[in-house]
């Protein structure tokens, strides 16, 4: 369970998405995708961001996702350069403690989730970077 203290509340994949704020790097808009011939599993393909080759998150391939039901407005560039392609933000948040638990363990998207937070009726996924680097990682290493 994370620690992390302000969150960016995004819409991704259709579900609503806290980010902790240190894992960032910066959010920017949104630029075309070149795909990979033969791309790794988990990338849709690269972005030029800071004059290097980023690879873009493929949210269809992550368990527990489905395709992202609009185009990215934006995207959140982690800080293990990866960036993850945002349908729209709405803001910082900070959650209180108690509002944070962790996701259940038939929840597909475990792999990549550092917790669930619950707000009245208001369910939040909170992305773990490093489970989710984890995993892409896996995905290369079965290929």
């Amino acid at each position: 369970m994370s620690e992390h203290r302000t969150w960016l509340h995004a819409k991704a994949a259709g579900m609503d998405l806290l980010i902790a704020t240190s894992d960032l790097r910066e959010v920017v808009a949104s630029a075309p995708i070149s795909p990979l011939p033969g791309r790794p599993a988990g990338i849709a393909g690269v972005v030029v961001y800071e004059g290097e080759f980023l690879p873009v998150l493929a949210w269809n391939e992550l368990p527990g996702c489905a395709a992202p039901p609009g185009q990215p407005v934006a995207l959140a560039v982690l800080r293990p350069r990866l960036g993850i392609p945002l349908e729209r933000l709405i803001g910082t948040t900070d959650l209180p403690h108690g509002i944070l638990r962790e996701p259940e363990e038939s929840d597909p998207a475990l792999p990549w989730l550092g917790g669930i937070a619950q707000e009245e009726d208001q369910i939040f996924r909170l992305l773990d970077a490093d489970r989710l680097v984890a995993l892409l990682r896996r995905f290369r290493g079965e290929h």
